[in-house]
């Protein structure tokens, strides 16, 4: 029989480890073993992506549980010598030494699939206590990342093409938004003047490009996409041309880090 991977083993996480701790153990393997950074292997990274694929799926993962027990009775099976003239003192002796350790292999399998089975009644009588954004699934919560938590995405490490992405895309935005701004200015508006209207209400329009530009590269790359946004912003307003693209862009992604900072706050509180 080949041998079952234990996708727990692979990410350094306990049995009983929760989805945050199971995303931050892949996040900091993620960052040695990618084959883009030095010393990296394509061959473990693609290992504990697929533990982390697994162990995120809650199915997979009771899956996975189950095979780990099921291969665990079988090492057992295999390494026990029946005896069929052992003394009946015997047989007591080690009933006794397996009770003192706890519940038999049995009853584990019994508990398991129990539960199992009154998961579906156990997801609507949770109690208000949980994340909203927080469902269960047999035993394993599940979180569920809405376009308003960004404190719950789980973007993949940055790549070069991620990275590209994220920073041209801003550039673009911020190049975009800029050429409105010198037309409400009133630099060169042609058939643009309609737009001098809008200038006292630029700020808003830059505040929302670093806001927009901020999450979607957060979502595209992590940190480092919302860091190359900011260099962006920089290549576009570092000039003070035209006036507030900076200082408005920077706003934006201010706010989204402390949305992401409330959020983080929000759930630590919860448990």
């Amino acid at each position: 029989m080949a041998k079952t991977t234990n996708h727990y083993e692979v990410l350094g996480v306990r049995r009983e480890a929760s989805q945050a701790e199971i995303r931050n153990a892949y996040r900091n393997l993620a960052k040695t073993l990618h084959p883009d950074h030095p010393g990296g292997s394509a061959e473990k990274f693609s290992r504990i992506q697929e533990a982390n694929a697994v162990l995120s799926d809650p199915d997979r993962r009771r899956e996975h549980d189950e095979a780990l027990d099921l291969a665990h009775a079988a090492d057992q099976l295999a390494g026990l010598n029946f005896d069929l003239d052992q003394s009946e003192d015997e047989l007591s002796s080690r009933r006794r030494a397996r009770e003192s350790g706890g519940p038999s292999l049995g009853e584990r399998f019994k508990g398991r699939f129990g539960k199992k089975e009154e998961s579906p009644g156990r997801d609507s009588g949770r109690g208000s206590g949980r994340d909203a954004g927080t469902r269960s699934r047999g035993r394993y919560d599940v979180t569920e990342a809405r376009w308003y938590e960004p404190h719950r995405l789980d973007p993949e490490p940055v790549t070069l093409k991620s990275g590209a992405i994220s920073f041209v895309g801003a550039f673009l935005a911020f190049v975009l938004v800029g050429q409105i701004g010198l037309w409400a200015q009133g630099e060169n508006p042609g058939i643009f003047s309609f737009l001098t209207v809008l200038d006292p209400f630029m700020f808003i329009l830059y505040t929302l490009a670093g806001l927009v530009a901020g999450y979607l590269a957060y979502r595209t790359a992590g940190w480092a996409g919302l860091a190359l946004v900011f260099v962006a912003a920089l290549v576009v307003g570092g000039q003070g041309d035209p006036v507030g693209l900076l200082q408005f862009v920077t706003l934006g992604i201010v706010v989204l880090l402390a949305v992401i900072w409330l959020g983080n706050r929000r759930d630590a509180a919860a448990r």
